[in-house]
């Protein structure tokens, strides 16, 4: 593969996850902030987190940042993290319900089992894929400029 192509996709994968963390952040926003009734501190400071850091790797990665993947690389891990333990929490959630209260009980899990699924995607998928795409923390290379190609950093 050349240096041309080679660099035509990281341009297309940096503005890919670039769009993406920011949607992820507009999410995370309207779904937190907007969606839930109540105010809960750990809920809130959480989605605070995620939503700065979502925003930050976005713009970064869409502007080229040169800080850009060492902060997508944070989001992404954290988000994982989060997004894990939401989706597990909502799924033993939804089974006691289900379990515990008969059919009320089975339209509560129903609502629980749909938040877990559009969480997936924004706060699981996403974040693995970018992962992926990233790397090792480490080896988290910086942005070069438009038309040389990525260096990778110093693990120093």
């Amino acid at each position: 593969m050349n240096g041309l192509t080679n660099e035509r996709g990281e341009r297309i994968f940096r503005v890919g996850f670039g769009v993406a963390d920011l949607l992820s952040a507009a999410v995370v926003y309207v779904a937190v902030f907007q969606g839930l009734p109540a105010r809960y501190w750990p809920v809130d400071a959480a989605a605070a987190i995620v939503l700065g850091l979502f925003a930050a790797a976005g713009a970064g990665l869409f502007w080229q940042a040169s800080w850009a993947p060492k902060v997508a690389w944070v989001a992404s891990a954290i988000s994982l993290a989060l997004g894990l333990m939401l989706v597990a929490t909502l799924a033993l959630t939804a089974g006691f319900l289900s379990g515990i209260y008969g059919p009320v009980g089975r339209g509560g899990s129903l609502i629980l089992g749909l938040a877990a699924a559009l969480a997936l995607p924004y706060l699981v998928v996403i974040p693995a894929a970018q992962l992926i795409w990233l790397g090792p923390f480490r080896a988290t290379r910086t942005m070069a400029p438009e038309g040389a190609a990525p260096q990778a950093t110093s693990g120093s």
